[in-house]
């Protein structure tokens, strides 16, 4: 029976992760028995009790929690899942779904996004599917004029030095993978399939699935920011410059390639 995977990169989320672990429980019975759920927790060093809330057994759920001894970044969390993923799921039909772990993707659009990749929809299916706050009936709650504005122009830049048919959400990180779509990045790049340790490393990993040839659909997202649980990890000036970095990558080296 195919599988999909929820990885969910974790730093102190024990205030959302109690609520998102009996969602995802709700959104496996939901897709049983065409097939089955279950959960990577990445714990990147947290300092709170996010690994024992994990390691909790929630009655129909299968969770496994992989740790880092320090805190190292998204990115690191990222790779470390998709190294995990790739180790333990070998059927081509399996899937990876990322999303973060403080309440603000909702698990219920899991089953949309796997019948758009499947094709399901009435559209062709494809490799990589984004919960996309830019795509028809997508939107944005919560958030400060600011942010949107430099998520939107982040976005859009991309979009223009390295565009992607059918993505207009470059930076969103829930979105689905098709396992033999990774797998075949990561035998290309090794490791240096994600080498970006903040935020920056959602739009890095989708670039360069998309230089690989990966389709790539969305599925319109309304973000809520205001259920966010906890205080916000993004460190807004450092990752303008990742962002920048991530630009001139692109412009002048071979990355990418």
């Amino acid at each position: 029976m195919p599988a999909l995977t929820v990885l969910l990169p974790c730093y102190n989320e024990e205030q959302a992760l109690p609520s998102l672990l009996a969602a995802l429980r709700d959104t496996a019975a939901a897709l049983a028995p065409e097939r089955t759920l279950n959960v990577l927790v990445v714990d990147d060093g947290s300092a709170d009790n996010t690994a024992e809330i994990a390691r909790r057994t929630v009655p129909g759920l299968d969770t496994v929690v992989v740790q880092h001894e320090t805190n190292l970044g998204l990115g690191a969390a990222l790779a470390t899942g998709v190294r995990w993923f790739l180790t333990h799921h070998d059927e081509d039909a399996d899937v990876l779904a990322v999303m973060d772990a403080d309440g603000t993707h909702p698990p219920a659009l899991l089953g949309q996004m796997l019948a758009r990749l499947a094709g399901e929809t009435g559209t062709a299916p494809c490799d990589v599917v984004i919960a996309s706050r830019y795509a028809p009936g997508g939107e944005e709650h919560g958030l400060s004029t600011r942010r949107r504005f430099y998520s939107r122009t982040a976005s859009r830049v991309l979009a223009l030095l390295a565009p992607i048919r059918g993505a207009r959400d470059y930076t969103c990180g829930y979105r689905l993978y098709r396992r033999e779509t990774l797998a075949a990045a990561a035998e290309h790049y090794r490791k240096g399939l994600v080498t970006e340790r903040s935020f920056v490393c959602m739009a890095e990993l989708l670039i360069k699935l998309g230089r690989r040839g990966a389709r790539v659909d969305e599925v319109p997202l309304k973000l809520h920011y205001e259920l966010k649980e906890g205080a916000s990890k993004l460190n807004v000036p450092a990752t303008i410059w990742r962002y920048g970095v991530l630009v001139a990558k692109l412009l002048f080296t071979r990355h990418f390639r």
